[in-house]
């Protein structure tokens, strides 16, 4: 009778230190704005912004986000690449 708690419990543990596995670089702050940027996308923006990094084609160039930043626009966009290069 009291196998099936005990194996709710640890099922429940197991669950929870798997999400927690997968959204761990969520959960530290970002090393630049272009990091920041990537985090602030959706998953759908993420996916859009990788298609685009290896496609490589100039008819479909990767869309920078917005993303508060001191850098100029040009520096931000050449370490948002950069960092496409990490992530894709």
């Amino acid at each position: 009778m009291r196998l099936v708690p005990v194996t709710a419990v640890v099922l429940s543990a197991a669950a929870l230190l798997a999400g927690c596995a997968q959204g761990k670089d969520d959960l530290r702050p970002p090393r630049s704005a272009a990091e920041g940027a990537w985090y602030a996308s959706s998953q759908e923006q993420r996916r859009e912004h990788c298609e685009a990094y290896r496609a490589h084609d100039p008819q479909r160039p990767v869309r920078i986000p917005s993303y508060l930043s001191e850098e100029s626009l040009d520096e931000f966009a050449d370490n948002f690449y950069d960092m496409l290069k990490e992530k894709c």
